[in-house]
């Protein structure tokens, strides 16, 4: 579907159509749908998608097309190619389709991109985006050809050279690059589950506290907002390190239950935003973290609300777009997809976004 920028009056169609699907989902008795509802494109579209089903085949059929085009269209993503590699393969993982298929493939282009950590594409410097997503890739696939690419002396140098100058436990994307929370997160993860250096985590745990924002979320450096996609990276390297409290669980917990809508059933990434299907991830993940840290023992999201929006988000002929209106693509399919898994099984990972099944592969390879 074509992309839109919305007036306000297209917005609350939207809205009303959406408000008009979820009372059918619930079986609730209804008056009559107005007129302009029934005419309103977004309503026609998803008025169809009567039950809470996945449309796994479509999905598959979507995702398995864009991991064929390495080679070719990922290079619109110029800086960030290994990312279009790990999206359609969590997401096939998570579907459960056999990626086996795809591993001499994702191995020969990822050769490219390694020097001892990942670059961004072929003949590029390293950057720690892309050697989170190719580790990841080569987690998924779990096999000795796959993890043998990695190279653990050469990635730890990689993970010093990249260290904070002016903060300790703080880590910048690439060498005289950005520093904030994703970078700490994965550089934690990655040395947890590859065993390298602890050394490297020294400090860590104090700077993700100090990012912590009056809300209760955190934000992507110190005294800035509270942001979803940072407050899942800060907590899951906290939990990771098995130092949750480092930081005020309770009053992440309010936040964060906070950032479920109660209109959509989706969540938003930061306060008074709109609702976002990349979030049932960044946001829902970390309702299961609260669980594996041992601060709560129960599931605090709505789990049929958000299913219900990730199932509004599907495009009918396979892929998930970040909300109704816009265009299908691999990120919002591969995040959606995860926190649809996530939200009531423990078959992927909440830290590291990949199925369970393949970090004990990867932890008992590299024993």
């Amino acid at each position: 579907m074509k992309q839109l920028n919305r007036t306000q009056n297209e917005q609350n169609l939207v809205h009303s159509a959406i408000t008009q699907i979820r009372k059918q989902y619930q079986n609730e008795q209804t008056e009559e749908v107005p007129k302009e509802i029934m005419e309103n494109k977004y309503f026609t579209e998803y008025e169809q998608l009567n039950e809470l089903e996945l449309l796994t085949n479509k999905h598959i059929k979507y995702c398995t097309k864009k991991l064929l085009n390495i080679g070719y269209s990922i290079f619109y993503l110029d800086v960030g190619q290994p990312w279009c590699i790990y999206w359609p393969l969590n997401a096939l993982s998570i579907l459960q389709d056999d990626v086996s298929k795809y591993e001499n493939q994702i191995i020969q282009y990822l050769e490219k991109c390694k020097i001892g950590g990942f670059t961004g594409g072929p003949n590029q410097f390293e950057h720690l985006a892309p050697t989170y997503s190719s580790l990841l890739s080569l987690f998924i696939l779990s096999t000795p050809a796959a993890l043998g690419l990695i190279d653990r002396q050469a990635l730890e140098k990689f993970f010093w050279s990249v260290q904070d100058p002016t903060e300790k436990g703080s880590y910048l994307m690439h060498v005289n690059g950005e520093a904030d929370i994703r970078a700490v997160y994965i550089v934690v993860i990655m040395v947890v589950i590859l065993k390298l250096d602890p050394k490297l985590l020294d400090g860590c745990a104090e700077y993700i506290a100090s990012c912590q924002t009056y809300e209760g979320g955190i934000g992507g450096v110190r005294y800035s907002e509270a942001h979803g996609g940072y407050t899942f990276c800060g907590y899951a390297a906290l939990v990771c390190m098995k130092k949750a409290d480092y930081i005020d669980q309770e009053k992440l917990m309010n936040w964060l239950v906070n950032r479920q809508m109660e209109n959509e059933g989706g969540f938003n990434g930061r306060t008074n935003k709109v609702v976002d299907a990349c979030y049932s991830f960044w946001q829902g993940a970390i309702f299961k973290l609260l669980i594996q840290s041992g601060y709560v023992d129960e599931q605090l999201m709505n789990v049929f609300e958000l299913k219900n929006y990730i199932h509004m988000c599907q495009n009918a002929s396979g892929g998930i777009f970040d909300k109704p209106s816009k265009s299908p693509d691999a990120y919002h399919t591969c995040y959606g997809l995860s926190g649809y898994s996530l939200a009531d099984s423990n078959f992927q990972n909440p830290i590291y976004n990949i199925p369970n099944k393949c970090i004990e592969f990867v932890q008992n390879f590299f024993q």
